[in-house]
């Protein structure tokens, strides 16, 4: 019988099951995220109320992450029909503060022009 089969399973078990460090494993069981019972120094988990929480908490997360989803979907559906709105509105006049007052400056990296050289004096050789 290997300890998959057994009813009850230890710390060691645990970790060997999730792929964890046993310090994890009991770290989890210390914090209440996963069912077991303190016996002496070390722990038990009931096998099937293990399996019942993480049904749970696949449960609860995926529900968090369609909730997570739904909102942005929302949010990228409003943007939308706001930027088509705006887009949509012909305006008849444009505000003062958006109007040129000037030349707009040129973008990107614009090259600097050097000062001009003093011109040489005549060499004597």
């Amino acid at each position: 019988m290997t300890s998959a089969d057994t009813e009850i399973l230890t710390v060691e078990d645990l970790a060997a099951m999730f792929d964890c460090d046993e310090e994890t494993a009991s770290a989890r069981l210390i914090c209440g995220d996963l069912p077991g019972l303190k016996v002496g120094r070390g722990w038990i988990i009931p096998r099937q109320a293990l399996f019942e929480r993480l049904n749970e908490m696949a449960l609860e997360e995926a529900a968090a992450r369609r909730v997570r989803l739904e909102a942005a979907r929302g949010d990228a559906q409003r943007r939308g029909k706001a930027a088509k709105a705006a887009s949509a509105t012909p305006s008849t006049a444009t505000p003062a503060a958006l109007l040129p007052t000037t030349q707009p400056k040129p973008r990107g990296r614009q090259r600097r022009i050097p000062p001009p050289l003093p011109p040489l004096a005549a060499a004597g050789c």
